[in-house]
C-alpha cells in the first residue's frame, strides 16, 4: 500500500500547556515543545511522569485509560471510560483550581495544526479549538458569537477528527491512542492480553475501511454475547436434566429453582451492596474531609494567635524599673508598700539601688533593655506567609468538603433507592424464594418432572437460537476478516522486516510473526528460535513489554508510511529490565526514532542506562531530555539524593552532546 493510499491518519503532538496542575506544584504554568525525535521525561519515582503522558492523551481525547477497565470492544471502552478522568485527576488537581486549571495540546494531522483546551474535570466539553490550515484558521470558543457551550465545540471538534483522521467513530481515535499509540502503566500487552484489541488494531492498520471495521467489531461482540448466552443455556438445559435424574433417583429432591428469579435477585442484592459500599466509601471520605477542615481551621486560629503576640510585642515599649508603679509610688511618697516603712531612707536605698543597676525589690542586676524591632518584624512576615498558605488550604478543604457531603447525600439516596428495589422485590417474590422440599405424591413428583423437562426444551430452544443467530454474524464478519488476511499477506514484506528489525535490536534473537486462520478471527502468532510463543508464561516480562512496544512501533511505522511521521507515548518499564537489556532497549527506541518517527517517553533518572544509550544514539539534536525534579517538591529522601540525581543528568547531557553522529 502506497502512503498515499493509507486510510487512517494520527495525530502528530507538538505542543502541550499545562495552567495550575497542581500536582506539579512548582510550576503554575509549563509549557513543553516536543521537537521532532525524542522527548524524555526524565525523574524520580512519584513525582508524576505517568500522570504527564495520561495528560497528553486526556488532551487529544477527553479520555483516560481505566487500568481495571477490561477491552470487549472500541465502543463499551470508551463509553465506560468517559466518567473515569474526573475521578482521576481529583486529588491531581487542588479543589481551589478545578475550574483554573486546564490543558491545551497542540498537534498535526496532515497539513493541518489543531490546538485543543479542556478542562480536566469536563471529559466531553472544550474550551477552545483552533484549526489552522493553509487557507486560514478557523476558531471556536466559549460564548463567542456564536453563543457555544463545551459541549458543542467538542462535538465540532469530534466532527472534524473524523474528517481528518479517516475514521468512522471517535472511539476509534480512543482506541489507537490509548492501546496502539500508548503504553502506559497499565502494562497493557496488545500482543497477548485481548485478542479482541489485538484484531481491532490489525483492521484499523492494515488498511480496512473504518466504518467496516466499526461494523465488523459490533458484529464480533454481538457474535461474543449470543456465544455466552448459548453457553448459559447449556448449562440450564443440564442442570435442568441433572434435577430430573436426582428426582428419579431420590423421589423427593429439592426443586429446581427458578433461575431467572434467582439471576434477578442476585443482581438487586449485588447492586444494594455496591451502593452501600460506595456510601462507606464516601462516608470515610467525608470524615477525612472534615477532619482536614478541622484541623486546617485549629492551625489557623494558632497562627493568628501567635500573630497577634508577636504583633503586640514589636509596638509595645519596653519600661524600666524606675516607671514600674510600685517603684514610683515609693519614690514619690516615701513609703515602701511591701513593708511598710517611711522617709527618706526609704527613698534613698531605693534610688542606691537604681543607680547601681540594680532592682529595688530583688536587688539582682536589670537586664539592659533589647530592642526587638526587626526580630518581631521577621517574626510577623513568616507567621503572615504560613497563615496565607494555610488561609488557601483551607479555603480547599471547605470547598471539597462541601462537595463531598453532597455526593454522600447522594449516595444515600442511592442506597436507600437499591434497599427499597430488594424489598420489595423479596416481598412481591416471598413463596417462589423458598427452596421447599417435593411433596411424596406421585402426582407431585410428575409434576416437578416435567416441569424440568419443560425447562430443558425450553433453554435447548435459546441455546439453538442463540448459536443460528451468532453463526449470522460471524458470516457477515467473515468476508472482512478475509479481507484482513489478503491485506496482511501485501503488507508483510513492509510490516514484518520493520517488526522483526526492532525486535531483534531488544532480543537480539531471530523472530517471525505470522497471521492464522481462527474461529474467532485472524490471529498473530510470535515464533522465537523457531518456538511459538502463544502464552506470556512463555517469555520473560522485560521480554513481553518490549516485544509488545515493538509490534506496536511497527504498527505505527506502517500506519503512517515510510514517508509518514508516527508517535509513540512510552511510560518506560525499565524495572522489568536486567542490565544486559537497558542499552539494548534504549537502541530499539533509537531505531524507531531515526527513521523520522517521534517519542514521548518517561524514564526513572536512577535507571538512566536505557537513556544514556539513547542518548548516544540521537544526540542533542534529535533528543531532549526534562528534569522533571524541577517540577514538584521532592520527598525528603529525594531531596537528600538530588546530588546522585544532578550526576545523572549530567551524564545523559555528556551522552547528548557526542551522541547523534
Amino acid at each position: 500500500m502506497s502512503d498515499t493510499e493509507r486510510a487512517v491518519r494520527l495525530p502528530v503532538i507538538r505542543k502541550l500547556e499545562l495552567s495550575h496542575f497542581t500536582l506539579y506544584q512548582n510550576r503554575n504554568k509549563i509549557s513543553v515543545n516536543f521537537g521532532d525525535g525524542v522527548f524524555c521525561l526524565a525523574g524520580a519515582n512519584g513525582l508524576g511522569k505517568s500522570t504527564f503522558l495520561a495528560i497528553l492523551n486526556y488532551g487529544i481525547t477527553g479520555i483516560v485509560a481505566n487500568p481495571n477497565q477490561k477491552f470487549q470492544s472500541a465502543k463499551e471502552y470508551h463509553q465506560d471510560s468517559i466518567k473515569y478522568a474526573q475521578s482521576y485527576f481529583q486529588g491531581r488537581v487542588s479543589e481551589i483550581y478545578r475550574n483554573d486549571a486546564e490543558v491545551t495540546v497542540e498537534f498535526s494531522i496532515g497539513d493541518l495544526t489543531y490546538k485543543v483546551s479542556r478542562g480536566f474535570f469536563e471529559p466531553q466539553e472544550i474550551r477552545r479549538l483552533e484549526i489552522s490550515s493553509r487557507s486560514g484558521t478557523q476558531i471556536w470558543e466559549l460564548h463567542d458569537d456564536r453563543g457555544l457551550d463545551g459541549t458543542a465545540i467538542h462535538d465540532e471538534y469530534v466532527a472534524a477528527m473524523l474528517r481528518d483522521t479517516g475514521l468512522a467513530g471517535f472511539e476509534q481515535l480512543v482506541f489507537l491512542q490509548h492501546f496502539l499509540v500508548t503504553f502506559d502503566e497499565r502494562r497493557h500487552l496488545l500482543f497477548w492480553d485481548s485478542q479482541e484489541a489485538i484484531l481491532y488494531a490489525l483492521y484499523l492498520v492494515f488498511g480496512v475501511d473504518p466504518a467496516k471495521v466499526a461494523d465488523a467489531a459490533e458484529w464480533a461482540r454481538q457474535a461474543e454475547r449470543l456465544e455466552s448466552q448459548a453457553r448459559n443455556a447449556q448449562y440450564q438445559a443440564t442442570t435442568a436434566r441433572d434435577n430430573r435424574n436426582e428426582v428419579l433417583k431420590r423421589s423427593g429432591p429439592d426443586t429446581l429453582p427458578n433461575m431467572d428469579l434467582l439471576d434477578q435477585h442476585e443482581r438487586l442484592v449485588a447492586n444494594q451492596l455496591k451502593k452501600q459500599r460506595i456510601l462507606e466509601a464516601k462516608t470515610a471520605e467525608v470524615e477525612d474531609a472534615r477532619l482536614r477542615v478541622s484541623v486546617l481551621a485549629a492551625e489557623s486560629t494558632t497562627l493568628r494567635r501567635d500573630y497577634n503576640r508577636s504583633f503586640a510585642s514589636r509596638f509595645d515599649s519596653p519600661i524600666t524599673p524606675s516607671q514600674h508603679q510600685l517603684i514610683a509610688q515609693l519614690l514619690e511618697s516615701c513609703e515602701c508598700s511591701v513593708c511598710g516603712r517611711t522617709g527618706e531612707d526609704v527613698t534613698h536605698a531605693a534610688k542606691h539601688a537604681l543607680a547601681a543597676g540594680e532592682c529595688p525589690l530583688c536587688r539582682l542586676e536589670i537586664p539592659s533593655p533589647v530592642d526587638r524591632g526587626e526580630d518581631a518584624f521577621s517574626q510577623l512576615e513568616e507567621i503572615d506567609s504560613k497563615l496565607a498558605e494555610v488561609k488557601e488550604e483551607l479555603s480547599a478543604a471547605q470547598a471539597s468538603f462541601e462537595r463531598l457531603n453532597t455526593e454522600l447525600i447522594s449516595s444515600r439516596a442511592d442506597l436507600v433507592e437499591a434497599t427499597d428495589a430488594l424489598r420489595s422485590f423479596e416481598q412481591e417474590n416471598a413463596e417462589e424464594l423458598k427452596h421447599e422440599k417435593l411433596p411424596s405424591d406421585i402426582d407431585a413428583i410428575t409434576k416437578i418432572l416435567q416441569q424440568y423437562d419443560d425447562e430443558r426444551r425450553e433453554a435447548t430452544r435459546r441455546r439453538d437460537d442463540f448459536r443460528t443467530r451468532r453463526e449470522e454474524y460471524r458470516r457477515r464478519l467473515a468476508p472482512i476478516q478475509k479481507e484482513l488476511a489478503e491485506r496482511y499477506t501485501a503488507a508483510e514484506l513492509e510490516f514484518v522486516p520493520t517488526f522483526q528489525r526492532l525486535a531483534y535490536q531488544f532480543l537480539g534473537l531471530d523472530l517471525e510473526v505470522q497471521m492464522y486462520e481462527r474461529a474467532r478471527g485472524p490471529e498473530l502468532v510470535l515464533t522465537i528460535n523457531g518456538t511459538r510463543r502463544r502464552e506470556t508464561s512463555q517469555l520473560s516480562e522485560s521480554q513481553q513489554y518490549f516485544v509488545d512496544i515493538a509490534l506496536r512501533m511497527a504498527l505505527v511505522q506502517y500506519l503512517v508510511g515510510l514517508e509518514g511521521v508516527g508517535g509513540m507515548f512510552i511510560d518506560t518499564p525499565e524495572g522489568s529490565l536486567d542490565i544486559a537489556y537497558e542499552g539494548r532497549a534504549g537502541q530499539m527506541f533509537g531505531q524507531f526514532v531515526t527513521q523520522g518517527n517521534r517519542l514521548i517517553m518517561t524514564a526513572n533518572i536512577n535507571s538512566s542506562r536505557l537513556v544514556l544509550r539513547l542518548a548516544e544514539k540521537c544526540g542533542a539534536r534529535r533528543m531532549h531530555v526534562e528534569r522533571m525534579t524541577a517540577w514538584t517538591t521532592l520527598s525528603e529522601v529525594q531531596a537528600e539524593s538530588e546530588a546522585l540525581f544532578d550526576e545523572a543528568y549530567m551524564r545523559i547531557e555528556e551522552a547528548l552532546e557526542r551522541g547523534g553522529s
